[in-house]
């Protein structure tokens, strides 16, 4: 007897989950966390690699500083400023008036200084002087990339520092007769220094190195972790979408965080404050731009393995779908592509290194799309959708009768086949009668 309630007792006790399997779970979870680490990492390293080391990008995001109205009045304040100081315009002005109104030199100059900002402001509207702009900062590129590559020499000149110069512009300025008062020289604008670029340098070297394989080894980390689920495969697919998806957000919040901290922590001036908040948005647009396609592929992804399940509504989506899916796979990846090729149109892939990660999504949102196409034609093999009868009787060859009788003639096929329930033969019927 107890020989008989021990086994009985052994029996009704829960199975306990096995411990290959508990091992699997965390071996899955661990290569998904990885292989959203190295697409982390490999968003940033693009970004900078962009933003910092390609000339075309850089000049373009410097046009772009000069179109905000923030940063333009920064930069005039800045060179009536250096050219006031240089030219001595006060004591000049004061030598040229007459000795009963020379104590009007300083107002005066201070009332010039004013029409000159407003002056030089409107001139760094003008295309020509945004052109010279653009022409300053792009080789202010070029130094930058020479220091990160070793090219050392090309500072010496600068005292060891990159710097921003700004005497062609100023002279256009001068010269198109916006402002009299800016004859001086400009000192260039110190970007980084000698010592400060020394860090820096190894950071880009090493994020340069990684921008292109950290991209790949987080895709195989992904790719196995799917691979190493087995059963699980839906759930594992699930966490890499959300991951994507947070991981976008995650980068968003951080720009959000340390914009706000370097604006008014590190900005000690608060009239240069807006300028310094418009110079992070723009520099910092890119990296937004890829955490906004991360989400929007993330929540795309959720929405097809939600699709893809065993839901009610998913399986009466996949049911609907599935004469579309199985006698029109054209049309269904035609669809696909139209939408694609509207989604870049309205944001463009960008640089090559961008243009990479735009191949790589295109070719899953394909794959993915068969997967679901393939799946959703294995679990309705004989469905008949509405469209079908309505075609029929708006392109057949017979009359009317002929092919609602056809019709009618399938639906029972099916019916007896066990392809329709009861619910959905009758409501089938109810169609072709209207």
């Amino acid at each position: 007897m107890r020989e008989g309630r021990s086994v009985s007792d052994k029996s009704k006790a829960p199975a306990k989950p096995e411990k290959g399997s508990r091992r699997r779970r965390l071996a899955v979870t661990v290569l998904v966390v990885l292989g959203a680490l190295c697409i982390f990492i490999s968003t940033l390293s693009v970004w900078i690699r962009d933003v910092a080391l390609d000339e075309d990008v850089w000049a373009e995001t410097s046009s772009q500083l000069l179109q905000s109205e923030n940063i333009r009045n920064s930069l005039s304040i800045y060179l009536v400023d250096q050219a006031y100081a240089s030219s001595n315009a006060e004591v000049r002005l004061q030598e040229a008036l007459p000795e009963q109104l020379k104590p009007l030199a300083g107002p005066l100059s201070a009332q010039l200084k004013g029409v000159a900002y407003d002056a030089v402001n409107r001139a760094l509207e003008r295309p020509r002087v945004q052109e010279l702009w653009r022409s300053a900062n792009r080789a202010l590129n070029a130094q930058l990339v020479a220091f990160i590559e070793g090219d050392t020499t090309r500072l010496q000149s600068t005292g060891g520092a990159v710097v921003l110069n700004v005497d062609q512009l100023v002279a256009d300025v001068a010269g198109s007769g916006a402002a009299g008062a800016v004859e001086g020289r400009v000192q260039p604008i110190v970007v980084l220094q000698a010592d400060q670029l020394s860090a820096m340098q190894k950071v880009v070297k090493v994020l340069k190195a990684l921008a292109f394989w950290p991209l790949i080894i987080g895709l195989l980390l992904w790719a196995g972790a799917v691979y190493w689920a087995g059963t699980r495969r839906r759930q594992t697919l699930r966490n890499i979408a959300l991951s994507l998806a947070l991981m976008g957000l995650l980068i968003l919040a951080i720009l959000r965080v340390v914009g706000h901290g370097i604006v008014n922590n590190l900005v000690q001036t608060e009239s240069v404050r807006p300028a310094a908040a418009d110079a992070w948005t723009i520099l910092t647009s890119l990296l937004a731009q890829s955490a906004a396609a991360g989400i929007f592929i993330g929540l795309i992804a959720l929405l097809g393995i939600w699709f893809s399940g065993p839901g009610a509504r998913a399986t009466a989506g996949r049911r609907w779908l599935a004469p579309v899916f199985r006698d029109h796979p054209l049309v269904v990846h035609g669809t696909l592509a139209v939408l694609l090729l509207l989604l870049l149109a309205w944001g463009p892939a960008g640089t090559p290194r961008r243009l990479i990660g735009v191949v790589i999504v295109v070719i899953l949102a394909f794959v993915g799309l068969e997967v679901l196409r393939r799946q959703t034609v294995r679990d309705f093999p004989n469905e008949v959708g509405h469209y079908d009868f309505h075609w029929r009787r708006r392109g057949g060859s017979g009359s009317p009768a002929d092919d609602r009788v056809e019709s009618l003639e399938r639906l029972a096929a099916l019916h007896d086949s066990g392809a329709l329930t009861d619910d959905e033969y009758e409501a089938e019927k109810a169609l072709l009668a209207t």
